[in-house]
């Protein structure tokens, strides 16, 4: 009876270790967008990119561009991968958006 309950319990932990997997490097971010002072409603390209000072910064990470986020009453939501870039330094997010037709992103 022993060994079956020592078995059993050793199937549970090796369970538990098996589904065990790293936390990755994306996140969701949320926002809120107005257009001419009003909840947007459409969809839009976002760009991020993270810096390394609120003015004047160094870029930390590759420009990443989010087409066709889809924005209700000013909300969204989309996800981020920078990739490894966070290891305990500030940084600060800059985000440019442009509506549908638009050429150029506005910060």
């Amino acid at each position: 009876m022993n060994r079956s309950i020592s078995f059993v319990l050793s199937l549970l932990v090796l369970g538990g270790v098996l589904k065990l997997s790293a936390q990755g490097t994306a996140f969701s971010y949320q926002g809120q967008l107005n257009a001419a002072g009003v909840p947007a409603t459409g969809s839009y390209d976002l760009r991020f990119a993270i810096y390394d000072a609120v003015t004047n910064g160094n870029r930390a990470s590759l420009l990443l561009t989010n087409s066709a986020v889809p924005v209700t009453n000013g909300l969204f939501s989309t996800k981020l991968d920078f990739g490894a870039v966070f290891a305990g330094t500030n940084y600060w997010l800059d985000i440019a958006v442009r509506g549908d037709g638009e050429t150029n992103f506005t910060a």
